[in-house]
């Protein structure tokens, strides 16, 4: 398929009749090329966070490493996106995108060929930290900003279909990893890796961009310090939500694999229950992006939410490979369309020329709860020898973000309620009169 019909395919999804309404005269077909390559952008981004699934086994039996020690290699990458994620997030609002795709995909790339030479643990951490916070998180405020301001009545559909691209890189970049290290052993893997993520972001980099050109729009004057304030609560409950999500979501995205493979005694059924719900993800988060569109991104986060935690604590009730794969689907449709619906909800608070440095705080914690749960568990398996221990905690986690998400509804909608009864006395008063 040509780069022209891809973009024809793009806009037509987005529903271009709507989209003409938003944009310049002619702005459609540049607008979906730049949907596109943001979801390239996002699945080589989260397609290489999710690459120790797979390396964690031959690099654990060649190095002798323990799992906790592979696992604190995830912890430290997605550490790194929600320590420098929060600079990089403010530094999107008013620096050239295409600069900061430049740094990201450099740090990307070059971390992973680090990690193909790789000899101690400490080179191994270096450059998990490297493709954290020098790598994905440099791109990942830019890509979600840019995308969503082309088609603006169409919001949550084109933050779907962008973050899908996540979904759909963590289940085949993976996949596409055991292939070469079958074939080429695990270093030779990592360098095949890094060369593809190289060739994919060149193709990206001179297609993104804003509506209005590289930067972002210009800010308009502060608000109400009521405003204000409502915007700060808002994004600080996303960010609890997003903790404690993140930390739901972690124990499966780094040990599913591993933990369904030890379970039916094959390796290649957890690789393939971990593509199956990644690719679930693909769809969910589209499907996540459309309901968002229609009830509103807090009630599809929630729902989004509820299935994700239900899921992670039916894993460890199961232990045959058909029932691992149905449930792994579900987990997938779930939790992808939290990652969705968040940035959403965090849209929705804030204006585009702030959004940049909201949606880096935001994610500042989730990645923090991604570190959080992935390392966990593989500590709570090491204590136990058993990942029934591991998948408690983030069902643990799962519950009390929906309780947060409940609250924050509820608190939400009471606080409304005067708001609708003086807009209701205004017009009894004005017919007095």
């Amino acid at each position: 398929m040509s780069a022209h019909d891809a973009t024809e395919l793009t806009a037509m999804a987005l529903g271009s009749g709507e989209a003409h309404h938003c944009l310049p005269e002619g702005s459609s077909g540049r607008g979906a090329l730049v949907v596109l390559a943001a979801t390239v952008g996002m699945a080589v981004g989260f397609g290489g966070l999710g690459l120790i699934t797979v390396f964690m086994g031959p690099m654990e039996a060649d190095l002798g490493w323990s799992r906790s020690d592979t696992s604190l290699g995830y912890a430290l990458s997605t550490a790194g996106m929600a320590i420098v994620g929060l600079f990089w997030g403010r530094l999107s609002d008013r620096m050239d995108v295409r600069i900061l795709f430049a740094i990201g995909a450099t740090g990307m790339v070059g971390s992973l060929l680090a990690m193909s030479t790789l000899q101690s643990l400490l080179v191994f951490y270096i450059a998990h930290v490297a493709y954290g916070g020098f790598g994905f998180s440099v791109l990942y405020s830019s890509l979600l900003s840019t995308s969503s301001e082309w088609f603006p009545e169409r919001r949550g559909l084109v933050t779907g279909l962008v973050t899908a691209g996540g979904a759909l890189g963590q289940g085949l970049l993976p996949f596409f990893a055991s292939l070469l290290i079958n074939a080429f052993g695990w270093r030779w893997a990592f360098a095949g890796i890094g060369c593809t993520l190289l060739a994919a972001l060149a193709l990206a980099l001179p297609v993104l961009n804003w509506p209005q050109g590289t930067r972002a729009p210009v800010a308009s004057s502060a608000g109400a310090p009521e405003t204000a304030r409502a915007e700060t609560v808002t994004v600080a409950v996303m960010g609890l939500a997003a903790f404690l999500c993140c930390i739901c979501m972690g124990v499966p995205v780094v040990h599913m694999a591993t933990f369904i493979g030890v379970i039916c005694g094959s390796p290649s059924v957890g690789v393939n229950s971990l593509v199956i719900a990644m690719i679930a993800g693909t769809a969910g988060r589209v499907c996540c992006g459309l309901i968002a569109d229609r009830i509103g991104p807090l009630k599809a986060y929630a729902v989004a939410s509820a299935i994700q935690t239900a899921c992670v604590m039916a894993f460890p009730a199961l232990g045959d490979s058909l029932s691992f794969m149905l449930l792994s689907a579900l987990f997938g449709f779930g939790f992808a369309g939290n990652m969705t619906c968040l940035s959403l909800c965090v849209r929705q608070a804030v204006p585009a020329s702030r959004f940049g440095g909201a949606i880096g705080a935001v994610m500042m914690v989730a990645w923090a709860g991604m570190a959080s749960g992935g390392y966990m568990g593989g500590v709570l398996f090491d204590l136990s020898l058993s990942y029934t221990p591991s998948f408690v905690l983030a069902g643990m986690a799962g519950i009390l973000n929906l309780a947060v998400i409940t609250a924050f509804a509820v608190t939400k909608n009471v606080a409304a309620i005067p708001v609708k009864l003086k807009a209701k006395q205004k017009p009894a008063a004005a017919h007095a009169t």
